[in-house]
């Protein structure tokens, strides 16, 4: 024991020598600096700087001065602050603090502050003094208070319920804390004002005024209402307009709706309204399941008015009368749901004859309405008769021919269609003398691009020119009031709304057979030696030909701006317009010679060429006949060759235009589509005069195209005209073709659409043709106003 205690006193005395000696070998700063520099390279040490520099601090040093920070501060502490505290980068601060997250699971990390359980623990302190002083305490009020996120601390308050804070979350409004005095205290007050109520409530209303938490007071509520403690129904669910009905109360309710549908066999949804029944609808559904009823607009009607319905409408159309349906209704069903009704019952007539409703509660039947107009047939042979008498020119029309000896043979379909494209021709150049007017036809086109259907668009817009050419030379048979009158006198005990709907209906009809019979009546006084009368003068003949021929060789002059392809198409439209004019022109007087001639040479066939080239002499009849042929080619130049021989064999002499006749043509023809242009509106026609106007401007040649070409001629005036013109052209066009294709969508829409869908297109449709309207002023200032002069007219 004393040699280890001297060893001790040895090993003393070298240390204390060793401490007093003075070193050998000293380190400057800068050494120890590279030195740790070097071992931190080396990762054999690992130390942080100090924000100042003057010192190192190892992370355990950092853990351990955030935890003692984080313990004088309360519990929490903003990762911020730590900076000025521990004095290092930020960047360091948050790797320590995320590994003291990681390795104790009593502190987390929110919004970049560290917080641990003591601090939890101290708002669950207080959220339970203030939970127990007011009963409640909202999640969101404590957010405001503690500035932590609500799902935290809703997660943290929750694993404290019933051991430090004495309350419970309720389950249907998580966002807040209620105590069991609290609760049982509205329940209470819910209980017994519930209880008091005798009439329906909006639950909302109750709300406001005793300021219950809602989502507790619809808790409670459906509780009690569940377990019978309280009689009634809350109605509406849990929102604004939920009402709560007392049993008393929704007993006589019943009993009152009960006893109405019973005796009146309907139901007013105002009337449930007024009754405190919020949602009728769905109230009739629930009380009638097992009940056929027929929902209207504004109240629904049970089995049995339907069925008294059907039946007099059924009477109605087997006895070819009419019937009003007014009388068999309830007075309080509105137009509309009259007229919802009407259409219901009318579904089952589907397969009888057709019907008509007039005035909303007419129902009048097909047999009925014939009755009607046979009524006026007397008069329309009296007042035929009168109109041959007094001024005949005018009952002669293009439909005239159809009906006469010259085309009894020809098949009706392809006869129709043949001569509406002659009909279409005689408005283009083949009418117009001098080479006035010469595009007039195309302006007619409905369809500017539509490949694979030439033939489909060709008789399309033949009947859209027929049409209106009809209309124009229509003539009036009555007045609506004269028609009115007729009805009184002839049809008793008839309201005089359906006096007027009939005659509104019977007076385009009406009219239309009129027309039949002006012809029939004009045909039957024609006799067959009338045609000598109407026959050309060879002078006039060669006027004519003469014109449409330097019309064609002006518009083939056009047509060679464009390519080959556009000129085939080009050429094929001449063919079928103009020079289909001049054949049946020149067809159309040699035809005179045999009694043939056709009133008007534009609705002369094909057929009825052949015909009256049976009849020629041999010396015409063969060059006729290639002049015949050469219209179903695509050249002009053949069909013009065809020409002068077929004009030297018949003896008419060509005369050709100079150049002083060729400027008389160009500012004819373009005055004529000027006024055209004018009074068009239709946006199709509107695109296609202007384009062919500015081709004219801007190549001093006219143009006789057909309107699949217009987008050929938009292209080609890129580089005639200014940019800002030729842009809104493009536009234009554009919102033409999107017209088109919604019409065409539109009218091959079947029954089954739903109306969203036909909602949808129609409001595209009238956005298109208002855009359409408002540029259309523009477009047809591109003609009309005074012009620069183009690139090409300089």
């Amino acid at each position: 024991m004393a040699a280890t205690w001297e060893e001790i006193l040895k090993l003393s005395q070298q240390f204390q020598s060793a401490q007093f000696a003075q070193a050998t070998q000293r380190l400057s700063e800068r050494n120890c600096i590279e030195i740790v520099a070097k071992l931190i390279a080396e990762k054999q040490l690992e130390v942080v700087h100090t924000l100042d520099g003057k010192e190192y601090i190892t992370p355990t040093q950092i853990s351990r001065e955030i935890r003692d920070e984080l313990h004088v501060r309360g519990g929490r502490v903003n990762i911020v602050d730590l900076q000025q505290v521990v004095n290092v980068d930020l960047l360091h601060i948050e790797n320590r603090a995320n590994d003291i997250v990681k390795s104790d699971r009593t502190i987390q990390l929110v919004l970049g502050q560290l917080v641990d359980e003591s601090y939890l623990d101290q708002i669950a302190e207080e959220t339970n003094d203030k939970l127990q002083e007011t009963g409640q305490v909202k999640i969101s009020d404590l957010c405001k208070a503690y500035d932590l996120p609500g799902d935290f601390l809703k997660q943290a308050l929750s694993s404290r319920l019933g051991k430090i804070i004495h309350g419970k979350i309720d389950q249907d409004n998580q966002g807040v804390i209620f105590t069991e005095a609290f609760v049982t205290r509205h329940r209470a007050l819910i209980r017994g004002l519930f209880s008091a109520i005798t009439r329906p409530t909006p639950v909302i209303n109750l709300i406001a005024r005793h300021g219950f938490q809602e989502h507790l007071l619809y808790s409670v509520l459906e509780e009690l209402v569940n377990t019978g403690r309280l009689k009634g129904t809350v109605v509406g669910g849990r929102q604004d307009k939920a009402v709560f009905i007392p049993d008393i109360y929704a007993r006589t309710q019943s009993n009152w709706v009960d006893s109405f549908f019973k005796q009146n066999g309907y139901l007013e949804f105002d009337a449930l309204l007024r009754l405190g029944i919020p949602d009728p609808v769905n109230y009739i559904k629930k009380r009638y399941k097992s009940l056929q009823l027929l929902f209207l607009k504004s109240s629904c009607v049970g089995q049995g008015i339907v069925d008294q319905v059907e039946a007099s409408v059924d009477e109605a159309i087997s006895s070819g009368t009419w019937v009003d349906i007014a009388p068999l209704l309830p007075s309080s069903l509105s137009v509309e749901d009259v007229g919802m009704l009407l259409q219901q019952v009318m579904r089952s007539f589907n397969k009888q004859p057709s019907t008509f409703i007039f005035g909303d509660t007419n129902v009048v039947s097909e047999k009925f309405i014939s009755s009607c107009a046979d009524l006026f047939s007397d008069l329309m042979h009296q007042k035929a008769e009168k109109e041959m008498k007094r001024n005949p020119v005018h009952l002669i029309t293009d439909e005239d021919l159809k009906h006469s000896a010259l085309v009894e043979n020809v098949p009706s379909n392809k006869k129709d269609k043949k001569d509406e494209r002659r009909k279409k021709a005689a408005e283009g150049s083949g009418s117009v003398r001098g080479g006035g007017g010469g595009n007039a036809r195309e302006i007619k086109i409905k369809k500017t691009k539509k490949k694979g259907r030439k033939d489909v668009d060709s008789d399309e817009e033949s009947q859209a020119s027929s049409t209106n050419r009809t209309k124009h030379l229509e003539i009036p048979f009555m007045s609506q009031e004269e028609i009115e009158d007729v009805l009184r006198k002839h049809i008793r005990d008839c309201p005089e709304e359906l006096v007027t709907e009939l005659s509104n209906h019977l007076i385009r009809p009406l009219t239309k057979s009129y027309q039949d019979v002006l012809r029939a009546v004009f045909m039957s006084s024609t006799s067959a030696s009338s045609g000598a009368s109407r026959k050309r003068t060879i002078k006039d003949l060669q006027e004519e030909v003469s014109n449409l021929y330097n019309n064609i060789r002006l518009f083939e002059k056009g047509a060679k701006h464009f390519t080959d392809e556009t000129q085939t198409n080009i050429a094929k439209h001449m063919l079928k317009t103009v020079c289909t004019d001049i054949t049946n022109l020149m067809f159309n007087f040699l035809a005179a010679d045999v009694m043939m001639a056709a009133e008007d040479y534009s609705t002369i066939t094909a057929e009825m060429r052949k015909k009256i080239l049976s009849t020629l002499p041999e010396e015409t009849r063969a060059p006729l006949s290639k002049l015949h042929m050469s219209l179903n080619g695509k050249s002009l130049e053949e069909f013009v060759s065809c020409l002068d021989a077929a004009t030297e064999a018949c003896d008419i002499m060509l005369r050709k235009g100079d150049k002083k006749k060729e400027r008389q043509i160009l500012f004819q023809h373009r005055q004529a589509l000027i006024e055209q242009l004018k009074v068009m509106e239709d946006p199709a026609f509107v695109l296609h005069l202007t384009s062919v106007l500015l081709f004219q401007f801007s190549t001093h040649c006219m143009l006789h195209a057909p309107g699949r070409c217009v987008p050929q001629i938009i292209t080609f005036l890129s580089s005639k005209i200014p940019e800002d013109q030729h842009s809104l052209l493009v536009k234009y066009q554009g919102l033409v073709v999107k017209q088109l294709i919604s019409q065409n969508k539109k009218i091959g829409q079947g029954d089954d659409d739903s109306v969203d869908n036909n909602l949808e297109a129609e409001e595209s449709l009238e956005a298109i043709r208002k855009e359409l309207q408002e540029l259309t002023a523009s477009i047809k200032d591109l003609v009309l106003r005074p012009r620069k002069s183009s690139v090409t007219e300089e």
